[in-house]
């Protein structure tokens, strides 16, 4: 019976960030309205003007909703949920961190907040997967010994220093 209460959370959390993550990047087009529909900036509330940054281009937010499109269409396959819970934890630890600095609407901030618990919660669903990922990127580098990781990061810094230096003289 755990089984099976475990298996009908498990698509119902699917279901929810997927058909709300696939509304919300199909609706990114119309969503955010034009800059010149604000007057003046500085008697607006924090989410006027958060929707006027992203009513600026449409471009921007079109970006957006293809990336939530991409997550919630990933996670509804197995091989791709594990990817799609982080794709969709990246853009929504942003629309959180946007929607509790510039005070949006809190309906919206609370539906974020829930859509990315429902993301923790598939990825421990899919732990052993989750735990793999999280090995790998941090696993030790068996490619240089300690002495030359030290000579090749010196030898970095200097070029990375010469070339911002060479990148703000020209830009």
């Amino acid at each position: 019976m755990k089984d099976k209460l475990l298996f009908v959370i498990h698509w119902i959390s699917i279901f929810i960030v997927s058909i709300s993550m696939f509304a919300y990047g199909a609706s990114k087009s119309i969503q955010f309205r034009k800059v010149s529909e604000v007057v003046d900036l500085s008697t607006i509330s924090g989410q006027d003007l958060m929707w006027a940054f992203y009513g600026y281009s449409v471009t921007y937010p079109i970006i957006i909703g293809v990336f939530q499109v991409i997550g919630a269409i990933s996670l509804l396959f197995a091989k791709t949920r594990l990817f799609g819970c982080l794709l969709l934890s990246t853009i929504l630890f942003n629309i959180i961190i946007q929607d509790f600095i510039y005070d949006v609407n809190h309906g919206a901030f609370k539906s974020a907040i829930l859509y990315q618990v429902l993301l923790f919660l598939l990825m421990a669903f899919n732990f052993t997967h989750m735990k793999e990922v999280i090995k790998i990127l941090f696993q030790k580098s068996k490619t240089f010994a300690i002495k030359n990781k030290i000579i090749f990061l010196l030898l970095s810094i200097i070029i990375a220093v010469i070339w911002k230096n060479f990148e703000t003289r020209i830009l």
